[in-house]
């Protein structure tokens, strides 16, 4: 009778443990240094490709700075730009173009938006939304070409690791 009762017990735990994995959420994908690293060099390597000086960053989607490479001959202030566009695009998951135009239309919800972050956002394109598989990691931002030449580079870094 004893053994039926461990048996029982047994067979409780493992159908428990079953039900548990089953129910278990979907697990999220994270931002890691190692993908932002990797960002990091497609944007360069389209850069230098073009032969652009500039800067890129990565963050998280509270903002919270991951990883910054700023190339040789890229103007210093181009990290802190590249920085803030990705930022941007991080905080209202759109490019940072996109901010731009939501600011003509409806500068005072930005404005808004800017109080409530304690951060500037930038409102010029190179800023995108680092969005894989759907759910958002954070932003890209560059910065030391045009806003196209900006937003080409960091197109090819998201390209290069599945960004959307």
């Amino acid at each position: 009778m004893r053994s039926l009762g461990i048996l029982l017990a047994s067979s409780l735990v493992v159908v428990s443990l079953a039900l548990a994995e089953e129910k278990a959420p979907a697990q999220r994908r994270v931002l890691t240094l190692e993908l932002a690293e990797r960002f990091l060099a497609a944007a360069k390597a389209k850069a230098q490709q073009q032969g652009w000086a500039m800067s890129f960053a990565v963050v998280d989607p509270a903002g919270n700075l991951v990883a910054l490479a700023r190339m040789d001959g890229a103007r210093w202030l181009t990290a802190g730009v590249a920085q803030s566009k990705a930022f941007t695009a991080a905080t209202l998951r759109r490019t940072s173009a996109e901010v731009a135009e939501l600011a003509q239309k409806r500068p005072q919800l930005v404005e808004n938006i800017q109080n409530i972050a304690g951060r500037p956002l930038l409102l010029a394109g190179g800023g995108l939304p680092l969005i894989i598989s759907g759910e958002l990691l954070g932003g890209v931002g560059a910065s030391g070409g045009t806003e196209e030449q900006d937003s080409e580079c960091a197109r090819a870094g998201l390209a290069a690791i599945g960004g959307e």
